[in-house]
């Protein structure tokens, strides 16, 4: 063999052996690339996940409020009435509420609040024989039953951009 070809052979061998190796290290580059993208797709997908499991259980802590709401005023329609117990069931179904909704369901509920506990008293002067002012406290009764039922009118008002779905199904 010639010596000239056999002192060529070692660049050769080293530069081939760089090209493979480069060729090697792009591949696995491109490679990692794929995995990191793979890693960042199931990522997403985790957080998406974890988001919508976090929204549906806000949506059900809101709606078993709701229900507990519309279950005592349900109570309030069809006894025309609002004694003390029906009073306090209402205000333990609304405790939560400035956790979970915004300032003005609150200050709905409150004002829903007054008008039950206004009558109740309405009630009470009502059930007493020697009540003076009979005709007045009719009236207020029939007023704040009224405004007490008018949840089921006004309620979607308030109630409504919490308890809607985001997504379609």
């Amino acid at each position: 063999m010639d010596p000239q070809l056999i002192n060529l052979a070692g660049p050769i061998a080293t530069v081939f052996a760089a090209g493979a190796a480069a060729f090697v290290a792009y591949r696995l580059g491109k490679s990692q690339i794929a995995v990191a993208k793979t890693q960042a797709d199931i990522a997403q997908r985790n957080w998406e996940t974890a988001n919508e499991r976090v929204v549906l259980e806000l949506f059900e802590k809101r709606l078993a409020i709701y229900d507990g709401i519309r279950e005592v005023i349900g109570e309030v329609t069809r006894t025309g009435s609002a004694p003390n117990d029906i009073y306090f069931r209402y205000i333990n179904s609304i405790d939560r509420v400035p956790f979970l909704f915004g300032k003005e369901v609150k200050i709905y509920l409150d004002k829903i609040a007054q008008h039950m506990n206004e009558l109740g008293l309405a009630g009470t002067m009502l059930e007493d024989p020697n009540c003076v002012d009979r005709g007045k406290w009719a009236q207020t009764r029939k007023d704040e039953f009224l405004a007490v039922t008018a949840f089921y009118t006004e309620a979607d008002e308030f109630f409504g951009p919490y308890l809607r779905a985001h997504q379609k199904v």
